[in-house]
């Protein structure tokens, strides 16, 4: 059995938001380092607005093709348009893709500051390139949502929220 997967298959599985939040925190932590080289992991609020970026067709391929904030909104001029509105409404996906990374040991959270990290095993980006990812749309939300991460790490999380009209 061969079917197209439809919108509704993609957000309900919990794994591909995993695969998803993984890649953007790899993508995030390759442009944050602090001075003593240590990585600066993403704010867990960072992570509310991944998959309602990378579910979304248009902005995989934009993201895909984009290194920066502005190259990404020119190309798609609907990226923002109700995008706080969207985390808010995806959240539970959210929170069960947190839930199910939490549990199978690949994130890890630092309660001090409230950032989401990746265990040590999991943060080689080439677990993620030998996976057997059956469609090549997961594989392009994978690296849409790896240079989400590197997009969002280069940017001061003021100029996030205006640039994408959202609140942390």
């Amino acid at each position: 059995m061969n079917k197209e997967l439809d919108l509704f298959d993609i957000l309900q599985n919990t794994t591909i938001g995993v695969i998803a939040i993984q890649s953007f925190i790899l993508g995030y932590n390759a442009v944050t380092k602090d001075s003593k080289s240590k990585t600066i992991s993403p704010h867990i609020n960072h992570l509310f607005y991944v998959l309602p970026i990378v579910f979304e067709n248009s902005s995989v391929e934009t993201f895909i093709s984009s290194r920066e904030l502005y190259t990404a909104i020119s190309k798609d001029k609907t990226l923002t348009l109700g995008l706080q509105e969207l985390a808010n409404k995806m959240s539970t996906q959210t929170f069960d893709s947190l839930n199910l990374g939490f549990n199978k040991g690949i994130f890890t959270l630092d309660k001090k500051s409230m950032r989401i990290g990746i265990t040590e095993k999991y943060q080689n980006k080439s677990i993620l390139n030998k996976m057997k990812i059956p469609d090549q749309y997961f594989g392009d939300i994978r690296k849409a949502s790896f240079r989400l991460g590197n997009i969002f790490g280069r940017k001061d999380e003021k100029m996030l929220q205006l640039t994408l009209n959202i609140r942390f």
